[in-house]
């Protein structure tokens, strides 16, 4: 199906039948024609060092380097992306050291209709084996000494709520506004660390705005954002304690998937979405990296959304429907969303309790020690194989 799509796109596209696709090209899923920038590229190399990359880099054709819009850099996945013709993308493929080249796409916020009130029943549901409790039991350490970095579309930061501990981190999305446009990123904000309506009432937020105020931006900004918090959490030895959100969601996108295992590889907890489409996980991004915390959404009767993506990808659920959390017309606002976009982000603040609790872990076993700790089989309804795990915080209630 992946094979069918890319050559079918490449043909749209223009390129020459005749042109050499490597293997890698053609595994890799050139995503929705729908959501394509048009001539925006995304050029991923083999693995190769540093050294090998910067000279790669340096011996481009001046075409290609006048109109590369950024460089990526995130350990093992090394990619540069801009605006290239059929002919500098051609040239491109013939490069022994690239490995394939994908259309930079738009992607979007994972979130659903909106409320304007709701009962607040997350927090209550991952501190108790059984449903309908609203009171949140928590341990006072509550994340203390973590780091979370919100890739989104930006934190408001003065929010009362969260008490001076969410800072701005930087503005890839371009559009000059270091502040929260649109509400999405507050909101997945909230749920992990504000005073209220956090799980962890103590974690350090960074916002990494990649998104603009419609929710929306390139797939290249979200690489770049993912490589941020990566040198972010390296340059101030937050290994261990650094944590990341993206509740950002594509059709399956292998340059997406490589830049966050890249990530993970280096030592960021990143917990991602498994997208709103009531469909298999498997087929989105960055839901359908193994190496990321993917997470599904149930709604307070502990029913599996209907919209959340499922499948084996899926690693556990947690509350995403009706969830109240801060908001950006004032720095008191509140409001409801609904999506897996709002589920992730209880996953981090969990994470973030763990690490304050049990001391520095890696990513993969800090999902796995989630898995164990979940409140097991009491989720009903949802399609296709997947964990029954709903995230629960292990404080005995």
């Amino acid at each position: 199906m992946r094979f069918n799509t890319i050559l079918s796109f490449l043909a749209t596209a223009g390129l020459a039948a005749s042109t050499p696709l490597s293997p890698i090209l053609q595994a890799a899923n050139i995503v929705n024609i729908a959501n394509v920038i048009p001539n925006q590229w995304i050029v991923v190399m083999k693995d190769i060092s540093d050294s090998s990359f910067q000279s790669f880099l340096a011996s481009r054709d001046a075409s290609i380097i006048s109109s590369t819009k950024a460089i990526h850099n995130i350990g093992t996945f090394k990619a540069f992306s801009g605006t290239f013709s059929q002919t500098l993308v051609n040239l491109l493929l013939s490069k022994a050291e690239v490995a394939y080249i994908e259309a930079d796409v738009k992607v979007s916020i994972n979130a659903l209709s909106t409320q304007s009130t709701a009962r607040p029943w997350g927090l209550g549901r991952i501190s108790h084996r059984k449903k309908g409790s609203t009171d949140f039991v928590y341990e006072s350490s509550a994340g203390v000494g973590t780091y979370s970095y919100v890739i989104d579309t930006g934190v408001l930061t003065t929010h009362v709520e969260f008490e001076g501990r969410a800072t701005f981190g930087v503005n890839l999305a371009g559009d000059g506004l270091n502040t929260d446009g649109n509400g999405h990123g507050t909101h997945v904000a909230g749920t992990i660390g504000s005073r209220a309506y956090g799980v962890a009432k103590k974690t350090n937020i960074i916002d990494v705005k990649v998104l603009d105020s419609k929710g929306a931006g390139a797939l290249s900004n979200v690489i770049l954002g993912i490589e941020w918090a990566v040198k972010d959490m390296e340059s101030n030895s937050r290994k261990g304690k650094a944590l990341a959100n993206l509740s950002i969601g594509t059709a399956y996108s292998q340059a997406t998937n490589d830049a966050v295992k890249a990530a993970v590889g280096r030592g960021l907890f990143i917990a991602v979405a498994a997208g709103n489409n009531g469909g298999d996980a498997a087929l989105y991004s960055p839901g359908s990296e193994a190496t990321a915390c993917t997470v599904g959404a149930s709604d307070a009767n502990d029913v599996k959304a209907a919209y959340s993506n499922y499948g084996t990808v899926v690693d556990i659920f947690a509350p995403g429907s009706q969830i109240m959390s801060t908001w950006i017309r004032s720095n008191t606002d509140s409001y409801t969303q609904s999506g897996t976009s709002m589920s992730t982000p209880h996953i981090v603040g969990l994470a973030a309790c763990l690490i304050s609790l049990e001391g520095a872990k890696a990513p993969g076993p800090l999902c796995e020690r989630m898995k164990t700790l979940s409140t097991k089989d009491v989720l009903t309804g949802g399609s296709g194989a997947s964990v029954n795990y709903l995230a629960y915080n292990g404080n005995g209630a």
